[in-house]
């Protein structure tokens, strides 16, 4: 602390026992370690006391700013809630169309395969016609 090495406590030392004599030096020693002790104890309260004053004062910063977080979150949401609702006011020309999906009419085939577990449906067995009869059916067709 004082940047003090054990030989110049030991001349300290020597030269307090000279000067005080070997009566006096326990009495000055027992003083100097009360007065030592007095002093420590005086230096950590004021520590204590500086480091809870700064606490305090960084305590009182964070509530202001909690209070002005809080403030601006009050200000959105009214502007936000007053947008929301001016939006809900505008009303388009004309509505939009409701569509409705409906579903197919499901074949009795289809629901026999859906029942069965098959994935693809059998094709419905069809009368295989001809060229000729193809022809003769679109001329048939065109003379009408």
């Amino acid at each position: 602390m004082f940047d003090i090495a054990f030989s110049e406590l030991v001349v300290i030392g020597l030269v307090a026992l000279v000067v005080l004599g070997p009566k006096r030096l326990p009495e000055m020693a027992r003083a100097a370690g009360r007065w030592t002790g007095r002093i420590r104890r005086f230096v950590d309260d004021v520590k204590r006391d500086m480091s809870s004053e700064l606490r305090r004062e960084e305590l009182a910063e964070l509530r202001q700013v909690h209070q002005q977080i809080t403030e601006t979150k009050q200000i959105f949401e009214n502007t936000a809630s007053s947008a929301f609702s001016s939006m809900a006011d505008i009303r388009s020309p004309e509505p939009a169309p409701d569509y409705q999906v409906k579903a197919l009419p499901e074949t009795a085939a289809k629901k026999r395969a859906l029942k069965s577990g098959r994935k693809r449906l059998a094709r419905p067995k069809t009368k295989k016609t001809t060229a000729r009869q193809s022809h003769v059916r679109a001329g048939r067709k065109s003379k009408s």
